[in-house]
């Protein structure tokens, strides 16, 4: 395997495991919201309603940017670009 295919197969790899653990995130969030929407549905009050709209407010604002790992994300283009760099200087 020569240096390029290295870097460009090492490239998609961490692309596509940034987009794996992006997906998770999203999709445990989304199991999170459908919860929340459960629980408004079973609500008895306006009171509690409007706590679980607070509570949902709450994790969207703190759970996905927490861990969705956006500094993976940005490493992944950096080495795709790199390696799509390397690729036409070849």
């Amino acid at each position: 395997m020569t240096e390029l295919e290295y870097q460009t197969r090492s490239a998609n790899t961490r692309a596509r495991n940034a987009l794996a653990n992006a997906r998770a995130i999203l999709e445990s969030a989304t199991r999170q919201l459908d919860d929340y929407a459960e629980r408004f549905e079973q609500a008895e009050s306006q009171h509690a309603r409007a706590d679980i709209i607070n509570w949902t407010l709450a994790h969207l604002a703190t759970y996905i940017p927490a861990n969705i790992r956006l500094d993976l994300l940005a490493s992944a283009q950096a080495e795709l670009t790199r390696a799509a760099a390397a690729e036409a200087a070849a």
